[in-house]
């Protein structure tokens, strides 16, 4: 669960987040693996002189004993823990932040929230950059950021098998780029329409620029249309090792929400195009794809076509007030390569109030020729449960 940012204001604030995570997964060609931690964070920002003021926050996942393997008989699944299967604790967040004119910077370790570098809380902890970010927002219902993104850590940042989710890590497979600038700008002075547009230059991965639309059409309160549409490029680097990262091409993506009382209908597609032997990212994060499921994005495939569609129930109108389920199926598919993963997601949050909350998810994946796990089966079920309280 992702801090909110707190406001300026005379007064020095304390707030933090606890968690409860409960993680079983079973997989198709290997041993099933579980996990289970407590851990959240907790955050002091002093308060602001002239216009500034100094954020920290401490991250912390424990491991519990019930319902956790041991390490050595490959029972303990990674996802929420360091790579020799222990608890971690680090300083997550430690950031000075000037306010002033429209004008916001903050320097330090700090969550981010951009299409191709965000937070992507999904486990345990959100991911947090070192970065120096600006945005300005002296323009008329239009947002400028610009940004510089030296390391990351959390769950998506460890990639490589020894690679500690509590440490500062540079980008890229192989650690060693030396850092990423993001400029982006976020439009909504037509009215119902919001327009935005990145460009993000990660040093020894790739380039990568984005843009996308979210028209809204309301028939009254509780009917209405979302139409958006994307687009990303790709262009490949070279790494540090002298050779091309094959992170190169361009993605196509749609999608429509129709809202009719309680139940929202999504369809969404998204298609990659690449040279042989070549594919698109997620960025750092878990990206801006329409068709991104609970466990599967369309990264690290070539020439795919991803459709997704998902209905979601809000109960408010049948008496359970904060409860919501959903659930969702994707298929991704890669002729060159000769993959189609098949996704189903079933989900359930429940919002108590604004500190208490829990989320229930079950993704089942499907791999359709048992050939995306080093050339053998890939599939597995996924069980994570999260109680969260936040003060």
């Amino acid at each position: 669960m992702q801090l909110a940012l707190l406001s300026a204001d005379d007064t020095a604030k304390v707030s933090g987040d606890i968690r409860l995570g409960v993680l079983y997964q079973s997989n198709e060609a290997s041993s099933d693996t579980y996990g289970t931690a407590l851990g959240g964070q907790l955050k002091y920002e002093t308060a602001t002189w002239n216009d500034l003021k100094i954020g920290i926050a401490g991250y912390l996942s424990q491991k519990l004993d019930i319902g956790t393997g041991s390490l050595e008989d490959g029972k303990t699944n990674p996802d929420f823990f360091d790579p020799d299967g222990k608890s971690f604790a680090y300083i997550g967040e430690s950031y000075i932040d000037y306010s002033a004119n429209d004008i916001t910077l903050r320097i330090g370790r700090q969550p981010i929230d951009t299409p191709f570098v965000n937070t992507n809380d999904i486990r345990m902890l959100p991911i947090a950059y070192e970065a120096a970010m600006a945005t300005y927002g002296g323009i008329e219902k239009t947002t400028l950021t610009a940004g510089f993104m030296q390391r990351w850590t959390g769950f998506d940042s460890s990639r490589r098998p020894n690679d500690s989710l509590s440490k500062y890590k540079k980008f890229g497979d192989r650690h060693e780029s030396n850092g990423a600038y993001v400029l982006g700008i976020i439009n909504e002075s037509i009215t119902d329409l919001l327009l935005q547009g990145w460009f993000y230059s990660i040093d020894k991965v790739t380039n990568m620029t984005y843009a996308d639309a979210v028209y809204k059409i309301a028939f009254c309160d509780s009917k209405g249309v979302e139409l958006s549409g994307q687009i990303a490029n790709f262009s490949e680097k070279i790494d540090a090792t002298g050779a091309t990262t094959n992170i190169d091409g361009h993605v196509y993506g749609i999608r429509a929400n129709f809202e009719w009382g309680m139940v929202t209908l999504n369809a969404a597609y998204d298609e990659a195009s690449n040279n042989d032997g070549k594919s698109v990212g997620i960025g750092v994060g878990g990206g801006p794809y329409y068709t991104s499921m609970e466990e599967w994005a369309l990264d690290g495939l070539e020439d795919v076509n991803v459709y997704r569609g998902s209905v979601e129930i809000n109960m408010g109108d049948a008496g359970a007030e904060g409860l919501i389920l959903s659930t969702a199926y994707g298929v991704f598919k890669s002729a060159p390569t000769h993959v189609q993963v098949d996704e189903w997601d079933l989900i359930a949050t429940y919002t108590y109030n604004n500190a208490l909350s829990a989320d229930v998810s079950y993704a089942m994946i499907n791999d359709k020729y048992d050939n995306t796990d080093g050339g053998s089966d890939g599939g597995y079920d996924r069980f994570l449960a999260r109680l969260n309280y936040h003060f």
